[in-house]
């Protein structure tokens, strides 16, 4: 039996097991015509990557299904959001004509974006409810930096080309924004978002449990059957291999858990039942474990930190959480198991120092070189010879740093937009949650909390690894969402008034 098959056949059974386990609690928050219609499209998803045996089929099969479900789906960003974790983001190009060698390069990504995304997107400008852009203080600084973007893509001389670059900006990452910033407007809006969110996050971690138990990643068998030829490498940390998913790269993996985690921080004020609970909290938990990435564990602790300080007893949750953590501490390290895994902590670990030392090197290097483009950074910054200290084994220079590559490329002006738009985002959902005490509305309270630290645990990951995949797709998303809840609350400030509740 062909290596893809026999892998379908697990995740097939996987993901059976995590749909029927995840249903008593998810269909408390959208109804079951709703959940087994996106079981339903994820199954689909799934089989035509496995069984195509052509990307071009799956695209067209994936175009037609998109473009059928999207126009009927009332809250399309949920739909996204599970679908974007369903396949991984393998690319081929588009040929192109006469002097043209290909128009793109198109993947499940940007599938996504320009057969579900760009349709509603057209359909919300044209609505008179939507809120036009530049009404919030995050749009001007997403727009100046795809702006600044795409400027700067044109510097290299190649007009084809710069002009691909200019044009891949807006469909990667303001179409996310846009729709996330501009559909959502309810809290129902968000509820579905979020779900979308978590049941991709729980498929995803099934996948990664098995792929570290079993030293097998699941898709790349399936990426090549499709023709897209993978570059297939099994990292490890200590003596466990390094899952992928449907996301490809381990840290990758542990960022997407962090977020829906933080999607579960909210959702499961709405669920009744303790083992509903736990069982969402165990399935995602066990994906952040998984992933064996020291960043996203940090980031994991930032998220839960960050939403027991926004709490109204912070104090009293931090010493609960704090004592079930050293509880539980205590507890792995008395199994071999739980001894190899604390060697990989970061912080009291000892395994890999050297990528904590490349890290810190790579900071050092670069600052002269940053120092050299100051404002608008270069387009050749990676030919720097100051950087030719940090090339690996691989042979390649491995920007492990967001803010570092945007400093580098886009110098700090693009710098300063960048972070400037987590900053803004912050204080966006801040001043949500402050409209939400003043009227008393607890749920959407809670929401802006789950929101705020899944922004601010973002913004500490993206430190520790460059904008690969789906990262800098997901930032953009939770910019959308911090938008999104800041107009939402905005509203809701002008129907209730301080005071009249």
């Amino acid at each position: 039996m062909p290596e893809h098959i026999r892998a379908l056949i697990v995740v097939l059974v996987l993901g059976a097991l995590a749909w029927v386990f995840a249903r008593p609690a998810m269909v408390q928050i959208v109804s079951s015509k709703t959940y087994d219609r996106w079981r339903g499209l994820w199954l689909v998803t799934t089989l035509a990557w496995f069984l195509s045996h052509s990307f071009w089929i799956y695209v067209g099969i994936m175009s037609v299904l998109l473009l059928r479900f999207g126009r009927r789906e009332t809250h399309v960003f949920g739909l996204y959001l599970l679908l974007l974790l369903s396949a991984p983001p393998r690319a081929a190009p588009i040929p192109g004509f006469g002097i043209v060698d290909h128009i793109f390069m198109l993947d499940h990504y940007r599938l996504l974006a320009l057969a579900l995304l760009l349709p509603y997107a057209l359909s919300l400008s044209r609505r008179p409810s939507t809120t036009r852009l530049l009404q919030s203080p995050v749009d001007w600084l997403v727009l100046g930096y795809l702006a600044l973007n795409t400027a700067l893509a044109f510097r290299e001389g190649n007009f084809t080309s710069d002009a691909r670059t200019a044009l891949m900006l807006w469909i990667d990452f303001f179409l996310p924004y846009y729709v996330a910033s501009r559909s959502i407007q309810t809290i129902e809006g968000f509820r579905h978002a979020l779900v979308g969110l978590v049941m991709g996050g729980v498929l995803l971690s099934v996948l990664a449990v098995f792929e570290v138990l079993r030293t097998w990643k699941l898709y790349d068998a399936a990426s090549a059957a499709l023709g897209l030829n993978p570059f297939v490498v099994y990292k490890t940390r200590g003596p466990f291999v390094r899952p992928g998913g449907t996301v490809l790269d381990s840290i990758v993996l542990g960022y997407v858990m962090v977020v829906a985690s933080g999607a579960y921080l909210y959702l499961n004020r709405q669920i009744k039942g303790r083992l509903n609970h736990w069982l969402g909290w165990v399935s995602l938990a066990s994906g952040v474990l998984a992933s064996l990435s020291r960043g996203p564990w940090v980031g994991a602790g930032l998220l839960a930190f960050t939403f027991l300080v926004t709490s109204r007893r912070p104090v009293k949750r931090m010493l609960q959480a704090a004592a079930f953590s050293v509880v539980l501490l205590l507890g792995v390290s008395g199994t071999p198991a739980g001894q190899q895994f604390i060697k990989l902590l970061p912080f009291v670990g000892e395994e890999e120092q050297g990528n904590v030392e490349y890290r810190a090197n790579l900071l050092t290097v670069s600052l002269p070189v940053i120092e050299r483009n100051l404002l608008l950074g270069s387009a050749d910054f990676i030919d720097a010879p100051e950087l030719e200290v940090m090339r690996q084994g691989e042979g390649i220079i491995d920007i492990v740093n967001s803010y570092l590559a945007v400093a580098l490329h886009a110098g700090m002006v693009g710098l300063l937009l960048f972070s400037g738009m987590f900053v803004q985002a912050l204080q966006a959902i801040w001043r949500g949650m402050h409209w939400a005490r003043q009227t008393r509305r607890e749920d959407e309270l809670a929401l802006g909390r789950a929101l705020f630290a899944s922004v601010v645990s973002i913004a500490f990951i993206i430190f520790t690894v460059s904008g690969i995949y789906l990262i800098p797709t997901m930032n953009f998303i939770f910019i959308g969402l911090s938008t999104a809840y800041f107009l939402m609350q905005q509203s809701g400030r002008k129907v209730y008034p301080q005071g009249d509740l």
